[in-house]
């Protein structure tokens, strides 16, 4: 186990989506109230996860999940197959407006070639 390194706290998580909120667009915070979960779950990713029992996820859309990914300390996002396992790791972490961002897009892009 990494002692450096410490998966962050419900509480710190909390602090930290309510921040991030707070920097969204609105078209984007109409989006992220829409998609993001009443509560943080703790998801499970084998094998990053496994140190901290996994990655809170904040938000589904779909069959995608958006984690924060405390070992990188952003937020990133994934598909799953099942409930409560994320299925791709991502190392890179970036900011919930560009998680946001680029899940609107890639809906919107989809939705288009439906029509």
């Amino acid at each position: 186990m990494n002692t450096q390194w410490k998966p962050i706290s419900y509480p710190q998580l909390v602090n930290l989506l309510a921040e991030e909120r707070q920097k969204l667009e609105e078209t984007t915070q109409s989006f992220w109230d829409v998609i993001s979960l009443p509560v943080p779950e703790l998801w499970q990713q084998h094998p990053w996860g496994d140190e901290s029992c996994g990655f809170w996820v904040v938000a589904v859309a779909g069959r995608y999940c958006i984690y924060y990914n405390d070992i990188s300390g952003g937020f990133s996002y994934s598909v799953f197959q099942r409930w409560a396992m994320i299925q791709d790791f991502n190392e890179r972490g970036i900011s919930l407006q560009h998680v946001l961002t680029a899940l609107h897009d890639a809906a919107v892009k989809q939705e288009s070639l439906c029509s």
